[in-house]
Order: C-alpha cells, then structure tokens, then sequence
C-alpha cells in the first residue's frame, strides 16, 4: 500500500513540491498499521540541493477483516514553535508600544 499524493501548480514544478507518503506496514497482531507523513521541499533553482520538511500526518489501522481507521498525529511540537514564535512577536509589539509612548 505504497501511495504518493503529490500537489503541483506551474510554478511549483521545479520550486515547491508537496508529497503524502504512506509507508510500509508494520504488523502488530492482527493489525497492519501504516505511517503516513507529509513533506515539503523547497528547490533552489540553479542549485543543487534546497529544503526538506517532513512532518507525520496519520497512522491508517488495519484489522484482519479489512477494516481501516486513520487516527491523525499531532504536532506538539509544531504548536509549542507556533506559540513561542507568536509570544516573541507579541511581546516585540509591546516592547515598542512602550518605548514608543515614553518617546513623545
């Protein structure tokens, strides 16, 4: 059950790619349960190389019967840089809104 989904405009031919990957199964049991993880890559035109970014999606269960679930995976990580990042931009806003009124 190897699938890859790719999104591509124009552009994004040679810029920016966007992939979902569903691994192989590992075998648990009775059932097979697949990772799935979502990439982004960035490349540099006119260079070798650019940027990857993996990050986990999904882990689809599969009983003997066939039956599927997909339990999504959250990023905790993700959401702790996302908040640290927008605490830092909130507290440069207030940095300057103080030194701002204490100027005039």
């Amino acid at each position: 059950m190897r699938k890859i989904r790719q999104s591509k405009n124009n552009m994004a031919n040679k810029t920016f790619v966007r992939q979902t990957n569903t691994g192989e199964p590992v075998r648990v049991g009775d059932l097979s349960i697949y990772p799935v993880a979502r990439s982004y890559r960035i490349n540099m035109p006119g260079v070798h190389g650019g940027i990857i970014w993996n990050r986990p999606v999904a882990v689809i269960v599969e009983n003997s019967r066939g039956d599927r679930q997909e339990l999504p995976v959250v990023d905790r990580t993700r959401q702790l840089q996302i908040a640290i990042f927008s605490a830092g931009l909130f507290g440069a806003f207030l940095t300057w809104l103080l030194f701002r009124k204490s100027r005039k």
